[in-house]
């Protein structure tokens, strides 16, 4: 086997060290600026390399004391062997590398809570009766029994699951668990009758092959009211700063605008923008998660199933603020090329991509200047970034 020794100089969007050989970019997981690490080639590209971290020479001041002992297996948390002060500089600084070309760019703030116990849904793999995590870029099951960024509650939850599973059993569980623990459980796995019950005495709701038994969603207070939020409905998942997310996007919307909505989710954003705006016209592709947000009941919101980025130009409700969540890929062309023709006075932009934020906004950079923009770090231990920008029309 041939090995390198190099300098980790840098660290990438997905959570990669960053090294070279002979000039060439060798991207490393586990590693973080300032380490010399020993590695092999574990896939060659024509203009960069995978690496495969075999022993850690020097460690880098920004590493910290690891809080779970499946980090360095576990595909979860990239950023886990970081020191937490270190993943919010490394953030920033990945947010102004993608933001670089714009001119006079700036971050107003990062807002960031607790790092630890946020999350209150998870999805886990099961394989031959272990529940666990994929390991990094492979389709292997690192079995856990211990996840430090869950909810404590969430994952006694599935400790008792994983009791109640043989070594057949293949598939997912994934549960959602809001403050008053009341849970949900959807799972691919078989299921005796009398565990089945054992089951409704845990969760109050599950979906299993042999069919779905309780309710299918759950309420979630949050600052500006209750929304609800289910299996096939996206929301947000750390529990301790959805209040402060609602807050700043609320913050940026001007007083008694008519808002239109892209990408509008279950509604966990319109609850927010309902205080500041007029009145919403909010359009999402997910009919569940339009169902739900109907159901948070918004006065002046009204909600309706689109495919933006094909049909936006199909729209015709009066507006002059825009508010878009769209997913990692970004908003579609068309959106973009929207924008550019309506010009709205104002412009939110919510990403959880800060690459494709960076593209749509270089796209419509002609016709706006950015006003504020704050990072949230939704996901401490992990590369993923939530950025929200406030835009005007120049």
């Amino acid at each position: 086997m041939h090995t390198h020794t190099l300098d980790i100089i840098d660290t990438a969007y997905e959570g990669y060290g960053v090294g070279r050989i002979s000039g060439k970019a060798v991207f490393v997981p586990f590693t973080v600026e300032g380490d010399n690490v020993t590695i092999t080639i574990a896939e060659e590209k024509k203009k960069y390399s995978f690496g495969k971290l075999l022993k850690i020479n020097k460690y880098s001041h920004h590493r910290g004391e690891k809080y779970c002992r499946y980090i360095g297996e576990c595909g979860g948390c990239l950023f886990g062997h970081i020191k937490y002060d270190s993943q919010l500089e490394i953030k920033e600084q990945i947010v102004k590398n993608a933001f670089r070309k714009l001119k006079n760019f700036k971050i107003d703030s990062i807002l960031s809570k607790e790092p630890l116990n946020y999350r209150f849904r998870i999805n886990m793999k099961v394989k031959n009766g272990e529940a666990g995590f994929l390991r990094h870029k492979s389709h292997d099951i690192v079995p856990v029994e211990e996840c430090p960024v869950m909810k404590p509650s969430l994952m006694n939850k599935i400790n008792t699951i994983k009791g109640y599973t043989d070594k057949s059993e293949q598939g997912n569980i994934y549960v959602i668990e809001n403050e008053e623990n009341k849970a949900l459980l959807k799972t691919d796995c078989n299921f005796s009758d009398s565990t089945r019950e054992k089951l409704l005495n845990i969760f109050d709701g599950i979906s299993t092959p042999a069919g779905i038994e309780g309710v299918e969603n759950i309420p979630v207070k949050s600052a500006f009211g209750t929304f609800y939020t289910g299996f096939d409905g996206f929301s947000q998942s750390n529990r301790f700063l959805l209040g402060d997310f609602q807050k700043t996007v609320a913050d940026m919307i001007p007083d008694g605008s008519r808002l239109l909505e892209l990408y509008a989710g279950s509604g966990f954003l319109t609850l927010a923008a309902a205080e500041k705006a007029k009145q919403i016209k909010a359009y999402e592709i997910a009919g569940e998660s339009v169902k739900l947000a109907k159901k948070a009941d918004i006065p002046n919101a009204h909600f309706r199933k689109e495919d933006v980025d094909k049909n936006i130009f199909r729209i015709s409700a009066p507006f002059d603020t825009i508010l878009t969540n769209p997913s990692r890929k970004g908003m579609g062309k068309n959106v973009t090329e929207f924008i550019k023709r309506k010009k709205p006075e104002s412009f939110i932009y919510v990403s959880c991509n800060p690459m494709t934020m960076s593209r749509d906004i270089h796209r419509i950079a002609e016709h706006y200047n950015i006003d504020k923009f704050v990072i949230l770090d939704m996901f401490p231990g992990t590369y993923h970034i939530e950025c929200i920008a406030k835009m005007s029309k120049k």
